[in-house]
């Protein structure tokens, strides 16, 4: 999935982010206006899009419990994940062209069918959804998608159409675009979120994992609150440095908490593993149990990913789930409504240049009227000028 963002460059957003300026002189994004930049007519769309086949989206479990089902190597099939599991995010749909996207467009990756799950996909998937949720995520692992244009964002929701109608349905998407030096496409996010849902019916749940550090990703992720077409954050507490103790998950997810202004839109991505940076049973069931304390609305918690988990004899499912499901009865619904707190402002992007064959940070900055190259090279942490990777993006100084 993720292994997201360097830790070395937001390590220290605890102690910045309580006096985090959450707004700037630009002002506020103009939903109004989100239909101002039309999509050219000739665009060249891939295929039709099938008719939808799933007539029912199954809506997001009041208390999710949730793992991440990757593709590669040999999968558990669909219907053999344990029962305690009642929401599987599928892990992922990517862009075409590789990473950024040639066109906005996704495509979703066939499992490994060492076990059946390629073969038998689309018949579990229709068994898992009888009585359980499934989520497409989108992104990660080095596959961001750029959405900086609305004809970018209308070739992904039209990919992510054809994807449901392929795949005969899931209920819900996974914003795991955004990593690393990306920042979230914010107005296009929420414009393809509002079309799925008014496709879909409002209970196709969007959820997201963000970098729990990184103040733009908390902006963003209230933002589509605000917008009222985000149901689920779960900042992610693995592949970091730090990131997997139990004091800091507990004060970074209290700070979500009242970041984002109701507990029941915040969920928790643990890790509990083996491996390195993430965490053992202890520090998860700790973690919980004081998060649960504060925050019994919670809406629930996963973990990166079921092949760990099934490797390990699945004690996610065994001892976690029972431990998140125990204080539902206590726990009221989520407001319908959720009236925001405090302004928030979505600070308007920098300008972008993605690289293609031959370019060098010199001609970049030539292009874009920039004086020096290495205005450029110091915004995204000093490249190589002459060896750009094709496809990366680069941010450029303001103005350019």
């Amino acid at each position: 999935m993720t292994t997201r963002r360097s830790f070395l460059r937001g390590a220290a957003w605890m102690a910045v982010l309580p006096h985090l300026a959450l707004g700037t002189d630009q002002g506020a994004l103009d939903w109004s206006s989100r239909g101002a930049e039309p999509v050219p007519a000739e665009y060249p769309y891939d295929a039709p899009i099938p008719d939808m086949r799933s007539k029912i989206t199954n809506p997001l479990p009041r208390r999710v419990i949730a793992g991440y089902w990757t593709y590669w190597g040999s999968p558990i099939r669909l219907k053999d994940i344990p029962a305690r599991y009642n929401t599987v995010f599928l892990f992922h749909a990517t862009p075409v062209g590789g990473a950024g996207g040639t066109s906005g467009a996704v495509q979703w990756n066939a499992p490994g069918d060492g076990r059946g799950a390629a073969s038998n996909f689309r018949e579990d998937l229709a068994e898992f959804r009888e009585t359980r949720t499934a989520i497409l995520s989108v992104g990660g692992a080095q596959a961001h998608v750029d959405l900086s244009t609305r004809a970018r964002a209308q070739a992904f929701l039209d990919s992510i159409k054809r994807i449901h109608g392929d795949l005969g349905g899931f209920d819900g998407l996974d914003w795991n675009n955004y990593e690393g030096g990306q920042r979230p496409d914010t107005e296009q996010m929420i414009w393809v979120s509002l079309q799925l849902k008014s496709t879909y019916g409002k209970d196709f749940a969007i959820t997201s994992p963000p970098a729990p550090w990184r103040p733009d990703d908390m902006t963003h992720c209230r933002a589509m609150i605000d917008a009222g077409v985000m149901d689920m954050v779960s900042p992610q507490y693995y592949d970091g440095a730090g990131l997997t103790t139990e004091g800091y998950i507990v004060n970074s997810v209290n700070e979500w908490v009242a970041r984002m202004g109701d507990a029941g839109r915040v969920g928790v991505g643990f890790g509990l593993g083996d491996a390195a940076d993430r965490s053992d049973q202890a520090v998860v069931e700790g973690a919980w149990k004081s998060l649960a304390a504060r925050h019994p609305e919670l809406r629930g918690a996963y973990t990166w990913d079921l092949p760990m988990d099934e490797r390990m004899g699945w004690p996610f499912a065994e001892n976690i789930a029972p431990l998140v499901m125990l204080d539902l009865a206590s726990a009221s619904p989520p407001p319908v409504i959720i009236p925001p707190v405090f302004p928030i402002r979505v600070r308007a992007a920098d300008p972008t240049h993605t690289v293609v064959a031959g370019d060098t940070l010199q001609k970049i900055a030539v292009r874009y009227g920039v004086d020096d190259w290495r205005e450029i090279a110091a915004l995204n942490g000093d490249p190589d000028p002459e060896s750009l990777r094709v496809g990366h993006f680069l941010r450029l100084p303001p103005g350019s």
